[in-house]
């Protein structure tokens, strides 16, 4: 267990650096950030709102969880970002801890623990204001205890398997518990295993599932009634199901692709892993990584960070994979070496592309790392090329983090703009892309002008946008008189409107005042 606390402090130190510094992003961080700020600054924990109304995008835990860290910490970046970055060190220390507990090895857990803190999504979404952190530590923890408990390890394995589905389920939604079911469900059916049908504890299970979970659902429905459930299990759940949010990536091969790029740089020792079926728990590592790819595949909504958490089973066999390479000759670890190379002449290529980034320091540290790893394969060092190649991606990661992600963040958010408004008495609107950073920063209900009622959202996607809008002419007649008015225009938008001149330009927005002649 003190290996396992270890593993999770070195990953929360990779994690954290630099978060106080990465600005809150548009649109979907800025959406969490502001709701979980409404939620503290109103006193209502129970239900989500935003803008000054409700809204069911998302069950309370992410909320709840920024929302206590604003109490900690105050309200800002660090703050924000702290629960993804404890939840995803807490997953490399689980890993580390499960890895040891069913291979019966410290080396396999560690080397799991390595893959999986620096795979590239993950290290990417440790830092990100979304659920998927959250419900990955949840969701894994879930499905590892649902593993030991039919492994024969005791009965109080089930009782925190249903209570992790319960917590998954107030992270996400019903998918928390639906995958895991159906991933238990494929393993008996693929194994053949029909005995376990009857050691699931399933009847006290449900009941620890649901007092676990029911209980917020329960009030948000006797509060909000229908609406609640119209919105949340319709809108959010229901129908990117089944309706696809983005239609041209509703192919196939989406996840076949974005999966093994998603694990890289250790993509080509999973897929040799892939070809021994005698790996000691093959079945049921694999049965969990194909569920959930084959799942989301299925799904008409396709977001990059769906199959997230096959990366779980996935660090686990590539990391059994390791071990067993270790008696094999050096050219196997091509499978390994040959991946994190590509990895690193991509990025190269990739970096000139980011704004900010001084291209000498970064061509010498990735190039003396290229040589590095080169010379480990050539010498065939097994034992070390791992570790190598994993301190070759906490490096190169903060270096991107420092030097290329903050400025990009930076442009893909209101920060500067907000904090040239006055910090009160305004009256602020936006007009173009809607930046929801800006109402987090600024404190103010931002309006989100349309030319008229008719431009606004009417698809069947327009619940999601639930930031208040007004015509352009409502808001200029509103605000006639008052000389503090201001208006945010993206970059991608011309607005010309009587009264109101540029003051100033904040990245990509260009900010407005009302302009009485003076």
């Amino acid at each position: 267990m003190m290996v396992s606390i270890i593993v999770f402090l070195l990953a929360l130190a990779i994690y954290l650096p630099f978060n106080a510094f990465l600005p809150i992003t548009d649109p979907v961080e800025a959406n969490y950030a502001l709701t979980a700020k409404e939620m503290l600054f109103s006193g209502n924990w129970l239900s989500p709102q935003i803008y000054g109304h409700f809204w069911y995008d998302k069950p309370a835990m992410i909320y709840w969880l920024i929302a206590a860290c604003y109490r900690l910490f105050g309200v800002g970046e660090f703050a924000t970002r702290f629960p993804a970055a404890l939840f995803s060190a807490a997953s490399v220390g689980y890993i580390c801890w499960f890895g040891k507990k069913i291979f019966g090895t410290w080396r396999i857990g560690l080397l799991a623990a390595l893959v999986l803190a620096t795979s590239l999504e993950y290290w990417v979404l440790a830092r990100m204001v979304l659920t998927d952190a959250v419900l990955f530590f949840f969701g894994s923890v879930a499905l590892a205890s649902f593993y030991l408990g039919i492994s024969d390890r005791g009965k109080g394995w089930y009782v925190a398997a249903y209570f992790f589905a319960g917590l998954a389920v107030l992270t996400k939604g019903p998918v928390g518990v639906i995958l895991p079911a159906l991933i238990v469900f494929v393993y008996i059916l693929v194994t053949r295993r029909w005995n376990l049908l009857s050691k699931l504890f399933l009847l006290p299970g449900m009941a620890i599932f649901l007092l676990t979970a029911a209980p917020w659902y329960v009030a948000m429905y006797k509060i909000h009634g229908h609406e609640f459930i119209d919105t949340f299990l319709g809108l959010h759940n229901y129908l990117r199901a089944t309706v696809s949010e983005h239609p041209k990536d509703n192919v196939f091969y989406y996840y076949l692709i974005l999966f093994p790029v998603s694990m890289l740089p250790w993509t080509g020792i999973f897929l040799r892993s892939l070809f021994n079926r005698a790996a000691p728990h093959f079945s049921f590592l694999a049965v969990w990584t194909g569920v959930i790819v084959i799942f989301y595949t299925l799904m008409a909504t396709k977001y990059p960070t769906y199959v997230f958490p096959a990366l779980f089973p996935a660090a686990l066999l590539a990391a059994w994979q390791m071990e067993q390479l270790q008696a094999c000759r050096s050219r196997q670890w091509l499978w390994l070496s040959l991946p994190a190379l590509l990895m690193l002449l991509a990025v190269a290529f990739g970096i000139r592309r980011l704004p900010g980034v001084d291209g000498f320091w970064f061509y010498l540290v990735a190039g003396s790392l290229a040589l590095i790893i080169s010379w480990l394969q050539f010498r065939g060092e097994r034992a070390l090329l791992p570790w190598a190649v994993g301190a070759m991606v906490s490096i190169v990661s903060l270096l991107l983090i420092s030097q290329a992600l903050l400025p990009l963040a930076a442009t893909r958010s209101a920060k500067a703009v907000a904090q040239a408004l006055p910090s009160s008495g305004a009256v602020v609107a936006a007009y173009g892309d809607y930046p929801a950073s800006a109402g987090f920063y600024s404190g103010y209900i931002i309006p989100h002008l349309v030319q008229d009622e008719s431009t606004a959202p009417h698809d069947v996607w327009s619940g999601k946008h639930t930031e208040p809008t007004e015509t352009v002419a409502s808001f200029a007649a509103r605000t006639a008189n008052n000389p503090e008015s201001y208006i945010l225009v993206d970059k991608g938008s011309q607005l010309s409107l009587a009264g109101f001149q540029p003051v100033g330009k904040y990245g990509k927005y260009t900010l407005y005042k009302r302009n009485f002649g003076r």
